[in-house]
Parts: structure tokens; sequence; C-alpha cells
């Protein structure tokens, strides 16, 4: 399947849409609900992780290790870095496939109760 396209009617969706709605999901062609598959959100997070980690080490390399606050660099960079390359990520590389449909919700309404000509007063 290409990127981006929607399984049922094959539209293109933007990747700014993907990624800004990525849990709710509605394809702009045919209206129905669509999801990102699971190796595509799996791929952003793997290369979000590889990033922080990498900005990590290197805000740490560089960092005076003297400082007060010399944690709180790489933290911070490491964040960003996660931040900013799963999305892009995302972006280049969403497949979109079907999302499952959700079973019909149940009325849990009470039963009503049995009358048999005695109520629970008279016993």
């Amino acid at each position: 399947m290409a990127i981006r396209t929607c399984p049922y009617c094959l539209t293109k969706i933007s990747a700014a849409h993907v990624v800004a709605h990525s849990y709710d999901l509605d394809c702009p062609g045919c209206h129905r609900p669509i999801e990102i598959s699971r190796i595509s959100r799996n791929l952003a997070v793997l290369a979000g992780l590889i990033a922080s980690e990498a900005a990590w080490y290197w805000s740490t390399i560089s960092a005076p290790n003297h400082d007060a606050l010399g944690w709180l660099f790489p933290v911070v960079f490491a964040i960003l870095a996660y931040g900013i390359v799963t999305p892009l990520v995302l972006m280049a590389t969403a497949d979109l496939s079907m999302k499952p449909e959700t079973p019909a919700t149940e009325s849990h309404a009470p039963a009503e109760t049995a009358h048999h000509g005695h109520t629970p007063s008279h016993h």
C-alpha cells in the first residue's frame, strides 16, 4: 500500500493531517475511520528513541560536569529530539489501515423484576 493513502478509497492524505489527527483519523474522501498501522508507529517511536539517545549522549559529552544544572540540558535535548524526530518519521512512513469496528455497546439497564403477585414489602 502507498504511504498515507486510505485503504478504502485510496485517497491521498496529507502528512500534517495524519500526524495532527493520529488517534481520531477519518478519511477526507470517504469519511471512514482509519488508523496508522502499528509497524509505522513502532518505527517512528524507535527512530525517536534513537535520536533522543544520540542527543542525550552528545549533550553529556559537551556539557560541563561541574555545573549545578549540568544534568538538565541532556534531558531537555533528548526530549526535544524525540518530539521532533518521531512525527517527522511518522510523516514519512505512515501506512494507514482499516480501523477495527468497535462492538456495539449493550444497554445495561436494570432488568425488571418478575412480579408474581408478591412485592418485597409483603414478606
